[in-house]
């Protein structure tokens, strides 16, 4: 084992890295939900105000993951915000999924 390997297993053993890797596999996941739910509720695009307050330490990065994987799309925002976003087809379908899974 390499140096830089001992390292970073050292690193991911350690309660940060793990709950680092934990937010990075949820936050997307809880946007999507917030996104969707939001889109049912006013069929609008959603506003970045209202999402930003609610996301955890990588915000708009994830805001970013779920643009490249085809969940949501970005927009131009209206009076109140400088973006808005609209989950696709395929984004709404896959929350609606999930949401069934951890209902039981």
């Amino acid at each position: 084992m390499s140096a830089l390997d001992e390292f970073v297993e050292k690193i991911h053993q350690t309660d940060t890295m793990q709950e680092l890797e934990r937010s990075l596999n949820e936050e997307p996941t809880f946007l999507l939900h917030r996104i969707c739910e939001r889109y049912r509720k006013t069929e609008r695009p959603v506003p970045d105000h209202f999402l930003l307050q609610v996301t955890g330490y990588f915000g708009e990065t994830m805001l970013n993951v779920l643009v490249r994987a085809g969940m949501i799309v970005r927009e131009s925002g209206g009076r109140n915000s400088l973006r808005a976003y609209e989950p696709t087809a395929e984004g709404l379908a896959l929350q609606e999924r999930i949401r069934r899974e951890q209902e039981g």
